[in-house]
């Protein structure tokens, strides 16, 4: 509201500054005419008057640099407040966008098409305020003062500004697709960089710096020629302006000398005119480059528009409720789904985990394991069918109160370049110091934690990448121990810890899980001997469900034969 109460009052302000800027000009016409005039006489009183005119301009020009100024103020705590804004409501829409459209884009790509967005609204309002506004309001001023003397010179110059425009626009608009491409060429750039820069490990691994170097030469060659194209439309552009600058020039002068000669306009008015034609040339200059930014602002601008533009593709109904979390009744329906362009993942799948049920899905890649997860987050909407939980369907519920009553425990925890602190309490920022060595404790990450010279105040790194994998899953055990959340999802959390460190956990888990509807996804089936029931999947159908002892017992069920594959090492 406070931009929108100062925006006019601050235009209006600027407006008036415009004209006010033009009037020393004419008292300088004044000057000149008063001491080209004196032919003899008291020389004197010209002086006088020529200092009173000196004076007043000292004072017009003094005067009018603090109220700019003080207008610059207001302009710029107005731009900043709205770039705020629009930085939080990216980070807001972004944020709410599905998880197929982070799998679908680069973090690099779109942090640089947000920056990019703000810096291009920073730059457009900046110029549209700083610039074109007081151009167009000098040229609508200096042809009236110029009108008032010279109707036929204001006329022209005029027609030519309208003409010199179109040229400009038309030109700008021609070279725009270079600008649009050339952008999201650079986009590529970004997102090759990030990619590679992300995976350095795995280059160095393969020993494949040589061949990702090749691949983004190809990338940055395409951009050097679109650049290239780009700039070199420019140099037209330009070349073209320079030229329509000499003729009006040309023309302007001319036209003052005949009417001069004529005495229809003074040696002042001259004065007056080539000052304006100057002022005016210099921004109409400014004007044709300030097109050349406008149309490379708007480009790279658009790629972020389309984001903004783009409706998120799982969404709170109109209506959605909190989640009411009363026993942790999960159900799943006759559910249909599969993702986007693919075949069906679930057909008609149903199943009902009771409250403190502890349920495996177990079953060979692919089966549909992990998309159980997936759609219990409603990180996907499914095609038919409900989900709910305690007679809740997900689907009429808000997706941040549904969230706050899960815990997930994800088979590649990704943690924030934070303190282990941080990463511990991320579900539970209130959680006193006592809870977090507590919470870190049970999942047996207490030891090595406190052998680190930072302790808990340790940085984890991008992603997490100064610790180990098992360290790294023991760290978002420990986070989801803090959140004591009633449903607790495990996806492959013992995957990356080895045998000792698993058994560790496993005794934890055990703890944890008590009193809580547990779902767990495993390959492992040492980590599921223990669940209430473990139900058996196979290409996202039910085969099997049962407890350990009851699948084992079936001589040619599914279970028993991945529990023979992983007999090595497997007790009973």
């Amino acid at each position: 509201m406070t931009e929108k109460k100062f925006f006019f009052p601050l235009i209006l302000l600027r407006t008036a500054l415009t004209f006010v800027w033009l009037l020393p000009a004419i008292y300088f016409k004044e000057i000149i005419n008063a001491l080209s005039s004196f032919t003899g006489g008291d020389k004197q009183q010209i002086f006088a008057v020529a200092i009173g005119l000196l004076l007043t301009i000292f004072w017009i020009k003094l005067i009018n640099v603090a109220v700019y100024r003080i207008s610059d103020f207001m302009i710029i705590n107005m731009s900043v407040n709205i770039m705020k804004k629009i930085y939080l409501e990216c980070f807001d829409y972004v944020h709410n966008h599905s998880f197929r459209f982070f799998a679908n884009n680069f973090t690099g790509s779109l942090i640089k098409k947000i920056n990019k967005f703000v810096g291009a609204y920073d730059n457009i309002t900046d110029t549209l305020t700083f610039e074109v506004s007081p151009i167009l309001l000098n040229l609508i001023f200096i042809l009236v003062i110029i009108g008032l003397q010279d109707r036929r010179l204001s006329l022209v110059m005029f027609v030519w500004f309208v003409i010199f425009t179109l040229i400009q626009y038309f030109l700008y608009k021609w070279n725009y697709p270079y600008e649009i491409r050339a952008n999201e060429q650079d986009s590529k750039i970004s997102w090759a960089l990030s990619d590679t820069i992300t995976n350095n490990f795995n280059i160095k691994v393969f020993g494949s710096l040589r061949r990702e170097y090749a691949t983004f030469k190809g990338e940055i060659t395409t951009w050097s020629k679109l650049q290239k194209a780009r700039r070199y439309r420019g140099m037209v552009i330009w070349s073209t302006t320079g030229v329509l600058m000499v003729f009006i020039e040309f023309i302007v002068f001319y036209m003052a000398l005949t009417s001069w000669s004529t005495d229809l306009i003074t040696m002042g008015f001259f004065v007056l005119l080539q000052m304006y034609l100057l002022k005016l040339m210099d921004q109409l200059w400014v004007l044709g480059n300030i097109f050349r930014h406008l149309y490379r602002w708007f480009s790279e601008s658009a790629e972020m528009l389309e984001i903004l533009n783009e409706q998120h593709e799982v969404q709170d109904s109109p209506n959605a409720k909190s989640l009411k979390l009363h026993q942790g009744v999960i159900v799943f329906d006759k559910v249909s789904f599969a993702y986007e362009g693919e075949s069906a993942v679930f057909s008609n799948l149903s199943f009902r985990i009771k409250p403190g049920e502890k349920v495996a899905f177990v079953g060979e890649s692919w089966a549909g394991k992990t998309s159980i997860i997936k759609l219990l987050f409603r990180f996907f909407d499914i095609q038919e069918g409900k989900i709910s939980i305690d007679d809740q369907d997900i689907s009429t519920v808000t997706q941040e109160s549904l969230r706050n009553n899960i815990s997930l425990v994800p088979q590649d925890p990704i943690l924030f370049h934070r303190s282990i602190r941080d990463n511990i309490s991320y579900g539970n920022p209130h959680a006193s110091e006592e809870e977090i060595i507590a919470a870190a404790k049970m999942a047996r990450c207490h030891v090595f934690i406190s052998k680190l010279n930072e302790g808990y105040n340790t940085l984890v790194g991008e992603r997490g990448i100064k610790l180990s994998g098992g360290e790294r899953q023991r760290v978002a055990i420990a986070r989801a121990i803090l959140e004591n959340k009633s449903i607790l999802a495990l996806d492959e959390a013992t995957s990356a810890l080895d045998s000792e460190s698993e058994k560790l956990i496993q005794e934890a888990m055990d703890e944890v899980m008590k009193s809580k509807t547990v779902i767990v996804i495993a390959h492992r089936l040492s980590t599921v001997m223990k669940m209430d029931r473990i139900i058996v999947m196979d290409k996202g159908t039910i085969v099997e469900d049962g407890s350990h002892g009851e699948l084992v017992a079936k001589k040619n069920g599914i279970y028993k034969k991945l529990r023979d594959i992983q007999s090595g090492g497997f007790v009973e």
